[in-house]
């Protein structure tokens, strides 16, 4: 008969012991695989949002003739009129008629939202009262031309959108390591020493859009949607400016 303790064998406490053992390897190999899986989650958020923000830009622009400025606190409510300093800011979502949530990434940060200031411009309205014109009011916003106030470059440095037609909007979900916009307005610091994603947390007048990169200290964890001003029309308003 074999020894006990208490009622449970003693063979009994070995194979408990064997299988908590192998339930510890198993958990230990899976949580890379959990993490990979739980990143990939916020991305798939990120991109959800993403879509939904454009869609709700390309409304208000069949509406109103014009992009809303970005917010300039987390109000969600867009400025009246927008210059180069002021291109970039929280989404204004209060003003597009959807909810905060939608306005953060994955990672349930602040996305910035950065807007082509000729595009937000209140004088495309003026533009559209002159009778003369006869123009549909929708094709007011294709007439518009870039003031050059920013670009969007690829890993290479290389422009990724090319004249005649250029950057419309950009949406940045800047990704855990960084860059984001906090509440009350201040720039969460970046980790790591990936250029590209300082760079793009300057909010200057160029952007970097790439492959993401996690490995330390070079993180890389942006997430980048751009629009050019004739993709937004024909892919999102459904309204393809003549050529």
């Amino acid at each position: 008969m074999s020894k006990t303790m208490g009622n449970l064998p003693a063979f009994a406490l070995l194979e408990v012991a064997i299988a908590l053992s192998i339930l510890g390897i198993v958990t230990y190999m899976g949580m890379p695989m959990l993490g990979k899986l739980q990143q990939w989650q916020q991305v798939k958020v990120t991109y959800a949002h993403q879509e939904k923000i454009v869609e709700s830009l390309a409304g208000y622009v069949l509406m109103n003739k014009r992009l809303p400025c970005p917010a300039l606190s987390a109000n969600g409510e867009a400025q009246t009129t927008c210059a180069n300093d002021t291109k970039s800011g929280f989404v204004p979502y209060k003003t597009l008629g959807i909810d905060e949530k939608t306005a953060k990434d994955g990672n349930h940060h602040w996305m910035t939202y950065v807007v082509e200031p000729s595009l937000a411009s209140t004088r495309i309205n003026w533009i559209q009262t002159e009778a003369e014109l006869k123009v549909d009011p929708k094709n007011v916003f294709c007439k518009t031309l870039s003031d050059g106030n920013f670009i969007i470059q690829n890993a290479d440095k290389q422009p990724c959108i090319m004249a005649p037609d250029f950057v419309a909007i950009v949406l940045i979900a800047h990704g855990n390591s960084g860059g984001y916009a906090l509440d009350n307005g201040s720039i969460q610091a970046v980790d790591g020493g990936d250029a590209d994603k300082i760079n793009n947390a300057t909010r200057g007048g160029v952007f970097i859009s790439k492959a993401q990169q996690r490995i330390a200290p070079a993180i890389f964890d942006d997430t980048i949607l751009y629009v050019s001003r004739n993709n937004l029309m024909a892919q999102w308003a459904k309204f393809p400016c003549r050529r």
